[in-house]
């Protein structure tokens, strides 16, 4: 019975004494977790404001003539080249939408399978 003693204590205490070093491991993980979700969430709120400053200041393109060059088909980066980037996209998987003016200026609708226009409205 002694002998059980002297072998199952220290086992015990060992037990005992690495869990509550993996147990403030775990804090410490959770804590340096929480602490980079907070600073990506500054940082998403810091470019969502560089996004609404940048919005604002974009021209939409008034020269009808750009507008005039689209055509069905035309790639992104086509659209991109004639009118500029976009102030505000929508992207619903089958489609998106690239905005000019949000929301009283042209738009352009880009087929989601192969990202090419397939239909716009001038400002």
């Amino acid at each position: 019975m002694t002998i059980c003693r002297l072998f199952w204590m220290p086992l015990l205490l060992l037990c005992v004494t690495s869990g509550q070093a993996w147990a403030q491991s775990g804090e410490s993980r959770l804590e340096k977790l929480e602490d980079s979700v907070r600073m990506l969430e500054r940082r998403v709120v810091a470019l969502e404001e560089q996004l609404v400053q940048r919005n604002k200041s974009a021209g939409v393109p008034t020269d009808k003539s750009n507008w005039r060059k689209l055509e069905r088909g035309i790639s992104q980066a086509e659209v991109e080249r004639i009118l500029g980037s976009p102030t505000k996209v929508d992207a619903f998987g089958l489609f998106t939408i690239w905005h000019y003016g949000y929301p009283a200026g042209g738009r352009v609708q880009f087929d989601g399978r192969n990202n090419a226009v397939s239909g716009w409205q001038e400002p």
